[in-house]
Formats: C-alpha cells, sequence, structure tokens
C-alpha cells in the first residue's frame, strides 16, 4: 500500500540515536496514516545502519509503517543524500527532517490540514529542557547564513527559510525544484539556498507554530569539533550561495566580507574555481518567477549591519 507521507532523513554516525527516532515519530502520529521512512546512510563509520536493520523487525511491529534504506559507500554530504532519499520516497509528501528529533503529537494531522502542493510548511523547532523555539529562520546577507526567527507566530506565517529538520514539501514541488543544490559540499548553506530557490520559483513557505520538531543540537565541544571539519567547505557554499543571487555590487560586498573575516576564503574560492556557479547562476535566472529584490522587499530584510541590501 502507497503510504501518506515520506518521512526522508541523511544519517551520519546515529547509531543510538535513529531507530528511537522513527519509533517516536511513528507514535506520534493522531490519524491513519501509512508512514515510509526512507533514511540514507551517508557512509558512517560506527555501524549505523546495522544497528538499525536489527531493529527492524521491532520497528515495523507498529501499524502502517515502512521502513526504506539506502546506504552510501563515501561520504557525500547532507545535500546528496536527502536528494537520494527523496528519489527513493514513493509517498506524495515529503516530510524533511534529521535522525535525532522528536515530532509533537499529532504531527501527522497538522500535516494534513495545511499542506498544499504549491507550498512548503516550515514546523517550529524545539531544543529539549530549554524555552528555545525557532519559528523558521531569516536571510543573513553578506554572510550567506540564518538566524533564527524567535518571534511567535499565528499560524500559519509565511517565513523566509524554513529550517531543514521540520520542512514539509510535495514531492512534485521537491523535484521540480531539482532538490538541494549538489554543487555545495556536506554542510551548510543549502538550506536557505533550497527556501529562497523555492520563493523565487513561485512556492510559497509557511511556519506553523503548532508542528514542533524537537531537535537535538550538539553539545558544544562536539559541535565545535564538526564545525571545524567543515569551514572550508561551508565557507564556499556561502560563497556560491551568494553568487547565485546577490547583484554585482553584492557579489563584491560578499567577497569583501568573507576575505576580511574568513581563514578559508583562498581554499574556498580554489572550491569555487573547479564548480559550476556561473553555468548554474543562468540556469536559475531563466526560470525564476520572482527576483531576489522581491524577496528582501518581502521579508524587509537588511544586511548584517542594519543597512540596505545591495
Amino acid at each position: 500500500m502507497r503510504p501518506d507521507i515520506s518521512i526522508v532523513f541523511p544519517a551520519r554516525n546515529e547509531r543510538s540515536r535513529i531507530a528511537p527516532t522513527i519509533e517516536s515519530i511513528a507514535r506520534a502520529r493522531t490519524t491513519d496514516a501509512r508512514v515510509e521512512f526512507v533514511v540514507v546512510d551517508d557512509a558512517s563509520t560506527d555501524g549505523c545502519i546495522e544497528n538499525l536493520m536489527a531493529a527492524v523487525p521491532r520497528l515495523l511491529d507498529q501499524p502502517r509503517v515502512d521502513i526504506r534504506v539506502c546506504r552510501f559507500d563515501q561520504h557525500s554530504g547532507i545535500f546528496r543524500a536527502r536528494n537520494q532519499a527523496a528519489k527513493l520516497a514513493s509517498a506524495d509528501i515529503l516530510f524533511i527532517t534529521d535522525a535525532h528529533v522528536r515530532f509533537s503529537t499529532g504531527w501527522d494531522q497538522c500535516v494534513f490540514e495545511h499542506f498544499r502542493p504549491d507550498c512548503l510548511l516550515a514546523g517550529t523547532i524545539t531544543q529539549h529542557g530549554t524555552a528555545f523555539h525557532g519559528y523558521g529562520c531569516r536571510l543573513l546577507v553578506p554572510f550567506m547564513g540564518t538566524t533564527w526567527n524567535r518571534t511567535p507566530v499565528q499560524e500559519p506565517t509565511p517565513v523566509p527559510v524554513a529550517a531543514c529538520p521540520a520542512t514539509v514539501i510535495a514531492r512534485d514541488l521537491y523535484h521540480e525544484l531539482g532538490g538541494y543544490d549538489e554543487g555545495m559540499y556536506f554542510y551548510g548553506a543549502g538550506e536557505p539556498e533550497f527556501s529562497l530557490r523555492a520563493w523565487l520559483h513561485g512556492a510559497d513557505i509557511l511556519v506553523l507554530g503548532g508542528l514542533e520538531v524537537q531537535h537535538e543540537f550538539k553539545p558544544k565541544p562536539e559541535l565545535s569539533k564538526f564545525l571545524a571539519s567543515v569551514r572550508p567547505h561551508w565557507v564556499h557554499n556561502c560563497l556560491r550561495f551568494g553568487l547565485l543571487y546577490l547583484s554585482e555590487a553584492g557579489c563584491m560586498q560578499m567577497l569583501r566580507y568573507y576575505a576580511c573575516s574568513s581563514p578559508h576564503c583562498q581554499r574556498a574560492l580554489q572550491l569555487l574555481e573547479r564548480g559550476d556557479v556561473w553555468k548554474r547562476r543562468k540556469f536559475l535566472e531563466s526560470r525564476r518567477e520572482r527576483s531576489f529584490e522581491w524577496f528582501v522587499n518581502r521579508f524587509e530584510l537588511k544586511n548584517q549591519i542594519g543597512g540596505e541590501i545591495i
């Protein structure tokens, strides 16, 4: 039987967390929704996928649950892994998330009530044991990163960027947009670029205050170690993101910003030279229905010091 919703997520070294995530999401349903979990193991080294496969018989004891698993032999990054999961998914609705989350009770009912084929739904991100609530994100220019929107919203409310652990999208729209940009490496900047591309393509992104996804954030020492390992690639991704959308003056401002602030800028520029950023920019310009200027005006965006975005 075809599933109603495909929960898609990449997993890398999530041995102890992936099975409890699947089990908790399945138990939090309040409808008869049939849910398919599509997991792409991004070349884990901790026995992640073997541990999941051992738990599959128990997980399948829950009603209306299917599990599909794919493994990469080489570490390819979160964007390629998400795209592969979306290719394998068979439901019309995709719920993009992470391997270390908990969904609020009734999440499926909330999705069914608000889902539209021309719209992305953004869930609210929470953190266990804290008062943190992130209602989607805002874009920071020329950094080309994001900051959390901490202001409570009346649902559904337009938001510039959907957080990656809580993005709902029609499968057809996902593939029409082309998925996440595989010209980006490993981690960083891919989520805001995907959201911006959706807006410029003519789709909307609406954040739902009642659709909560509790995300297990990395402890600071672990986070610092992880960020250090991906920083040159993250800077590359931010530069690629800006060069795809900013004006010529905006691109120069961004390049100046990174040249002055990041020791990884030279390495990132070397990676850019090997990519297809200008070809990609031309392709995106030929397909979009809205301009970047429209996006800036729609959300009254300012640059990082409160000035006009050039």
